[in-house]
């Protein structure tokens, strides 16, 4: 798979899934993914890419919780996070190598790291429906957790395309390296919070 980007923790290469050996199955549409990889290889690596999973697909069910809430007024768009599954490679005679496989963004936007994982937001692309979204995560699960980390794409229209969330929580054991704690969760719901009263926009 060709690499094309690099994170601080992982790399993301353009990749081809098929449900068909047959190789004229791929260079479908529907067949391209991205294929995201540990930069680091651990004895732990399944359980790794199960916690990404896992997290990604928490977001996806946030995200759907929160466009049909009162958290999300008219005027804010929708948000659509990537929903990812864990692929298992076995060649012969070498260990398993692991990827988080997903649909690509749109491309038809560039994409933006909207905020980080530590209370940080981007002055140049902030946006109530983030902003709102974010409050929602933590509201919602009665601050138990808060989902943090978004970035992706913004469509003409106003929505939003998010992967690679991360999740912030009061169980340290869960959701992986990028799971900071409560601590920097109450760091990151504060800062979202002032930003919405800076810019008069209330809960």
């Amino acid at each position: 798979p060709y690499l094309f980007a690099e994170g601080e923790t992982r790399v993301a290469r353009f990749g081809q899934l098929s449900a068909s050996p047959h190789a004229r199955h791929l260079n479908k549409p529907d067949s391209s993914v991205i294929l995201k990889e540990f930069k680091r290889v651990s004895s732990s690596d399944r359980k790794r890419y199960m916690d990404q999973m896992e997290v990604s697909n928490i977001a996806f069910f946030l995200a759907n919780e929160y466009n049909n809430s009162k958290f999300r007024p008219p005027h804010c768009g929708s948000i659509t996070y990537l929903q990812a599954c864990v692929v298992e490679m076995t060649p012969a005679n070498s260990s398993s190598r692991y990827f988080c496989a997903e649909a690509p963004l749109p491309d038809d936007e560039p994409f933006v790291k909207f905020g980080d994982n530590t209370g940080y937001w981007n002055a140049e692309h902030m946006d109530e429906t983030l902003l709102r979204f974010a409050l929602f995560t933590h509201a919602v699960t009665g601050h138990y957790l808060m989902l943090t980390d978004l970035q992706g794409v913004k469509r003409r229209n106003g929505d939003f395309v998010l992967t690679d969330p991360a999740i912030l929580c009061k169980d340290i054991l869960r959701f992986g390296s990028t799971n900071l704690g409560r601590e920097f969760m109450k760091k990151c719901a504060n800062a979202t919070e002032a930003h919405m009263s800076e810019r008069g926009w209330k809960m």
